[in-house]
This record gives structure tokens, sequence and C-alpha cells, in this order.
């Protein structure tokens, strides 16, 4: 995998990454202060529902995925691929696979501070399993809309923010429709899925259940991906 080894060098090549990485050590630092702050489940259930997915993994995923593909066109690698016989699918999921790999790099301070915490509030070990389960299907999913996000727009970034603030920040919180094509929402469902009463109303997960959310979570990158070699296949390059 070449291309994917070239996009995942020059990623953690970029001061942009090392920033992001900001994101991550601050999960950590919350994650310890929600340790000890003496509200137990309830603080690792808010830490899972306000910040660790829908804002610290979204934003590293969303940012990593969008600069991706955005240096590749910047620097014209993207051009010199599409005129070669490597086929526009592989430029695509190269690319996104390089993203996904470089984000649960990034997020793996934050993942190991948050089981951390749930493990010394009660959380059981099936439940952890199931948050880093939620954490890689979301980050898929992340980064494979970022990746489209990047094809289709040059300020992939900034529409990429808006999504996280406007749709999984708002409307996803009020309107169902919207909740379906959330991807931290149904995130939620798979981590609520072995917590206990408490814990389960912290993280306030939809009605849609974990297996139903598993499912929507594995097909989005599929889907988000042919979306991306659609518009590959049709885009005026450089």
């Amino acid at each position: 995998m070449t291309i994917a080894r070239i996009v995942f060098t020059r990623i953690f090549r970029a001061k942009r990454t090392w920033a992001i990485a900001l994101l991550p050590a601050l999960g950590v630092l919350t994650a310890v202060v929600a340790r000890n702050s003496g509200r137990g489940a309830e603080a690792y259930g808010h830490q899972v529902r306000n910040l660790v997915i829908p804002i610290i993994l979204a934003l590293v995923a969303l940012v990593i995925s969008t600069s991706a593909i955005g240096d590749e066109r910047e620097d014209l690698t993207i051009l010199y691929l599409t005129q070669t016989t490597v086929p526009r699918l592989r430029i695509v999921v190269e690319t996104w696979f390089s993203a996904f790999m470089a984000t649960l790099v990034l997020m793996t301070p934050a993942v190991v501070a948050e089981m951390a915490l749930g493990s010394s509030v009660g959380v059981g070990g099936g439940a952890l399993a199931d948050l880093v389960f939620a954490i890689v299907l979301a980050g898929a999913g992340y980064c494979a809309l970022g990746v489209l996000l990047a094809l289709l727009t040059k300020r992939a970034a900034l529409v990429g923010l808006v999504y996280v603030l406007l749709w999984e920040g708002t409307l996803s919180g009020f309107a169902a429709g919207a909740r379906n094509l959330s991807i931290a929402q149904h995130a939620r469902s798979i981590v609520a899925r072995n917590v206990d009463a408490l814990t389960r109303s912290a993280i306030d997960p939809p009605s849609t259940g974990a297996g139903a959310a598993a499912g929507a979570l594995l097909v989005a990158p599929v889907v988000l991906l042919a979306l991306g070699q659609r518009r590959l296949q049709r885009m005026n390059l450089p």
C-alpha cells in the first residue's frame, strides 16, 4: 500500500497534526479531573457523551482526513495518481486508511485515559471494550466523511467544523432525522450497551439499538468512500 505509506508519513510530518494532538491531550487532562471529581460513573458518561466522541474524535478525524486529501491536491500528487493506471477507488481508500490509522494513533492517549476513568468508577470490561469499538467505528466514519468533503470542496475543514458543531452538537439532539445521520449518536448507542442505568443516563444514547448502530457505522464508510471515488472520477484537476 504505497499510497497509504506516503500519506501516513506526510500526515505526521505536518505541523497541524501535532497541533490537533492537543485535543487528545485535553481528553487526558479532563479524564484525570473527572476521576478526582467524585462523580463516579456519571463523570465517565458525560465525558463520552460531551467530549471524547463528538468533539475530540470528530475534530481529530476530520482535520486529519481533510488535510490528507488537501495536501495531495496542493502538491499535485492526486493529479499524478489519476493519470496513472492506479484505480480511483484505491486512491480514495488508501488515503482514508492512512487518515484512519493516524487518527487512532493520536486518539490512543485519550482512549486509554477514558478507560482508566471508567475502570476506576466501576465500568466493566465489556463496557470498556464497547467504548473502544465505538471509537474505532466512529473514527472510520469521520475519516471517510472528511475524505469525501475534501474531494467536494477546498474548504472541507470548515465544513467539517460546521458538521461537528451544528449537526452533531445541536440538530442531532432534537431532530430524529438528523440523529439517524449522526456518527456520534450511533457511537453512543454502542458505548451504552453494557453499562449500568446511571451511566447510561449520563451517556444518554438514542433509541437505536447497539446492533443497528454498529451496522450503520460499518456501512457509512463504504457509502462515503464510494461517493468519494465517484467524485474523484468526475473532478477537474488540479
